[in-house]
């Protein structure tokens, strides 16, 4: 019996240590691993066991990043043309290359410009490379027109996604895995970006370092920490450490401190939002439960997926459902996107589903204090939290240029040093410490960072599919099966396009 009783006990102390560990899976800074503790205790032999650095190859002995190619004379004194997108995209122009705000776009601030500057002086110090940046309006039409004529304008172009997308169908980029210059594997390039926009083994362009836009455009929620604690509410922190930050609470939280009664409520300074938002938030929620629209197959070619999962019908209907005809949330159609943000950042809504422009933006704008947490599950089952971005911007060579490989060995070159310079200027100084008020937030954006997925369906845009999602929500509908039946053959048709230009390109 005393036997029993004693293999009981053990069985309780074991069940309560492993209760702590089960409690971190979903934390976005987890807590101290075992190797770690056994580390610290000073255990010289598991201190030798401790895997090695994966990026290790990729460093210098002070840690800094370099390229495997690095400096070459035959491409020392050569001068590097890079075509981006011009200030007539406004808040979504490029500011990867030059070193003053543009007008009509965002100003990430002093530090930020600097660290633009230490990169490329650094390259040319080290690369001898002089870089001749092309800041163009109409950028596309810009590297068509040079495709055409043969005019080799260009060493490489850092454009919108969507646009690289028709160069590539159009056979004007050359693709990056037929280059030896270009290391795709290297940590500067974002993996999870090359392998979704790879088709059929293809890769016309990628991203990573080389761009702060895949940052800028991902997606997370700003909530208004002022509100929180004078209505008593659940953290959303605290929500997000538990694994409990899911949809639905999400919006029991919205409709909690609501007063407004309908859209126009936002000219009465008197009433509160749970949420501002926007009819495309309806596929950020869907994506931060996991979802998407396609999946690639054995031979890496799209295929479409959605509708044959249940779960994704039903959680897209759910979400439509929740926010349908619903005065605690004040989507921006329905007045103005101006209005709509200065509720929030005057303190009158709770949540705003935001990219990191609008966060930047709101360092200078919020009349309140701020946080930020990822998007949220599905449920509490779900596996952690998942990043969206809408659009980004990505690397490409066109065919037309006077050297693939020169090209590159600079963008390889940039990338590397954008991620010692800029991506943490971009982090560090322009998010952590100006936009974001709190240690939480910090952690929170470590995550998100870290986390960003891609969704090759909407990257594509496959006939049209990122509309449906919009124009659910703009009905007020949550006849998904229908609104997707209608569509479904142009979205295959539009595959199939793709796919065979990829192939044609290269036959």
């Amino acid at each position: 019996m005393k036997k029993t009783w004693a293999v009981l006990v053990c069985l309780m102390l074991a069940l309560c240590l492993l209760v702590p560990f089960a409690a971190c899976t979903n934390d976005p800074k987890p807590a101290e691993s075992s190797q770690e503790a056994q580390n610290n205790s000073g255990d010289a032999s598991q201190e030798e066991s401790k895997p090695a650095d994966p990026e290790a190859g990729y460093k210098t002995e002070d840690g800094k990043y370099k390229t495997l190619n690095g400096p070459k004379d035959e491409y020392k004194g050569k001068t590097f043309c890079i075509l981006v997108v011009g200030e007539a995209a406004a808040t979504y122009q490029s500011d990867d290359f030059t070193t003053v705000a543009g007008s009509g776009g965002i100003d990430y601030g002093d530090t930020f410009y600097t660290e633009i500057q230490a990169r490329n002086d650094k390259v040319e110090e080290d690369y001898g490379i002089i870089l001749d940046v092309q800041k163009l309006d109409n950028s596309r039409a810009a590297a068509e027109n040079d495709s055409v004529s043969g005019t080799q304008l260009y060493d490489a172009v850092l454009l919108n996604v969507g646009d690289l997308v028709v160069l590539a169908q159009e056979g004007y980029l050359v693709d990056l895995n037929t280059l030896k210059n270009f290391d795709k594997n290297a940590p500067w390039w974002d993996k999870a970006a090359s392998d979704a926009y790879s088709i059929s083994n293809h890769l016309y362009f990628t991203t990573g370092d080389i761009t702060i836009m895949n940052k800028a455009n991902t997606w997370s929620i700003l909530f208004n920490k002022d509100m929180v604690k004078q209505n008593n509410l659940e953290s959303p922190y605290d929500l997000v450490d538990s694994g409990d930050w899911t949809f639905d609470k999400f919006c029991e939280l919205a409709r909690t401190v609501n007063t407004a009664e309908k859209p126009e409520d936002c000219d009465d300074s008197t009433k509160v939002f749970g949420m501002v938002s926007a009819y495309g938030d309806i596929q950020e929620f869907w994506g931060g439960m996991h979802h998407s629209v396609i999946q690639k197959n054995a031979a890496d070619e799209p295929e479409l997926i959605f509708g044959r999962d249940e779960a994704s019908v039903n959680d897209l209907q759910h979400i439509l459902e929740t926010m349908k005809v619903a005065y605690w949330n004040f989507y921006a159609q329905r007045v103005n996107f101006t209005k709509q943000f200065e509720t929030f950042y005057t303190g009158r809504a709770l949540f705003r589903p935001s990219g990191f422009t609008a966060t930047t933006k709101c360092r200078f704008l919020a009349e309140m204090e701020f946080g930020i947490v990822p998007l949220p599950k599905r449920d509490k089952e779900q596996d952690g939290y998942t990043t969206v971005t809408s659009g980004t911007f990505a690397a490409a060579i066109l065919k037309n240029c006077e050297d693939p490989e020169f090209s590159a060995y600079c963008l390889d070159a940039y990338a590397s040093e954008a991620k010692n310079y800029v991506t943490p200027a971009y982090i560090d100084s322009n998010l952590k410490w100006k936009s974001l008020r709190d240690s939480e937030s910090e952690r929170m954006l470590d995550y998100i960072f870290s986390h960003i997925t891609y969704d090759v369906g909407r990257i594509y845009n496959f006939g049209g599919i990122n509309q449906m999602f919009s124009e659910l929500a703009g009905a007020d509908s949550t006849d998904v099966v229908s609104k997707f039946d209608g569509i479904k053959t142009n979205v295959e048709t539009a595959i199939e396009n793709v796919i065979a230009d990829y192939r044609a390109n290269e036959a």
